[in-house]
């Protein structure tokens, strides 16, 4: 009996060790998301608005965001990783460019912040 109740508390503690493990990893690519959704949104307001300074600030962003929890993605989601990639370096260059091209960048932001909302549903 004894050995019973060990092997049940082995097997509940290891459980749980792995589903907050899971959780943590959910909820580092949740915040993530959630903080990129944050930069694609001011970035579309400084696109909108023309503000090349603030375009430039704020784009860059984007990719220490990214990193963060990119790799996460990248195991548990190609599909979604590689959409996110498809946009995110193009979106970024386009932020530093000398020029801004309010179209085209205004475009791919969006592209980008679709692709990020799809993998923020995924997450759930």
């Amino acid at each position: 009996m004894k050995k019973l109740t060990s092997m049940v508390l082995a097997v509940g503690l290891g459980s749980a060790l792995v589903l907050s493990g899971c959780s943590s990893t959910d909820n580092k690519v949740s915040d993530g998301v959630n903080k990129m959704l944050d930069t694609t949104g001011q970035l579309s307001k400084a696109i909108d608005s023309g503000d090349q300074a603030k375009v430039k600030e704020v784009g860059p962003k984007l990719e220490d965001q990214w990193s963060s929890f990119e790799d996460d993605v990248k195991k548990d989601n190609k599909d979604l990783y590689a959409k996110v990639e498809k946009y995110l370096d193009p979106t970024i260059a386009g932020s530093e460019a000398k020029t801004l091209d309010k179209e085209a960048l205004g475009t791919l932001n969006d592209q980008l912040t679709d692709a990020l909302k799809e993998l923020k549903e995924k997450t759930k």
